[in-house]
């Protein structure tokens, strides 16, 4: 009895590495793939800070000029 209870334990160890060895490469590549678009939201979310208040906005908020960029709350001419 102690035997067969031994074998199915190596038996589940062994389908358990090899469930790990097969999903370790998709893993690798999802979190390429992740990394990559936090990428692209890291530069989104981007802050800028207004030459005029010093506050720090989105820089998809901000408004370009030309010695740097301003906030669009009052400080953007007009």
């Amino acid at each position: 009895m102690a035997r067969l209870i031994l074998l199915l334990a190596i038996i589940v160890v062994v389908a358990l590495l090899v469930r790990r060895a097969l999903k370790a490469p998709k893993a690798a590549a999802s979190g390429q793939d992740a990394s990559a678009g936090s990428a692209d939201k890291a530069s989104e979310a981007k802050l800028v800070r207004c030459v005029e208040c010093g506050a720090f906005v989105p820089k998809t908020e901000a408004v370009a000029v030309p010695n740097g960029f301003r906030c669009g709350a009052g400080c953007a001419p007009r």
